[in-house]
């Protein structure tokens, strides 16, 4: 099963701030995450799950929480106390993907569980009060960009956006003595 990181980041690595939601309403962005999570399973913190209360059409969440009597807005969202235990809720049900979609410290927690990152680049900075930041990976020489697209300003979208994917480098295999 892939497990996959989906985020999008202004300047600076801002995905939110601590007081909740993201500081931009970029359409493209959004029917662009609506159709890579379609139909797919994903992983969610508590505070984004909740965030995103109606949200939800075909995708399938887990909300992962410490919380231990938390009850989702629907029974058929399942509930998982760590990252290895929804990663096997996800297989058990035989999803081909498994999209974990935040917030931050989840994607900090999730990195090394990851195959594969999509993320949107914002080039727009928005200042933000208690930011959240997507964790630095580029120079971990874990990742590998495998595709840029460039998406221009338009009436809808004024800001300039790119959609990169990255993949998780195979280790190198050591030579025989």
């Amino acid at each position: 099963m892939l497990v996959s990181i989906i985020a999008a980041l202004a300047d600076d690595r801002i995905i939110g701030s601590e007081g909740g939601g993201i500081p931009w309403e970029l359409p493209r962005d959004r029917d662009y995450f609506r159709s890579y999570t379609r139909g797919k399973w994903m992983l969610l913190g508590r505070r984004t799950y909740e965030e995103m209360r109606g949200w939800f059409t075909t995708q399938k969440p887990i909300v992962v929480t410490t919380r231990a009597a938390y009850r989702p807005f629907s029974s058929s969202h399942p509930v998982a106390n760590s990252i290895p235990e929804a990663i096997d809720i996800a297989r058990g049900e035989k999803a081909a993907e498994l999209v974990i979609g935040g917030g931050g410290v989840l994607y900090a927690t999730a990195m090394p569980f990851a195959d594969k990152l999509v993320l949107t680049r914002l080039e727009a900075d928005f200042p933000v009060e208690k930011p959240i930041r997507f964790p630095e990976f580029e120079d971990s020489g874990v990742w590998e960009m495998r595709r840029r697209e460039f998406w221009p300003p338009d009436k809808a979208n004024v800001f300039p956006a790119a959609v990169e994917i990255w993949n998780k480098r195979l280790p190198t295999p050591k030579a025989a003595d």
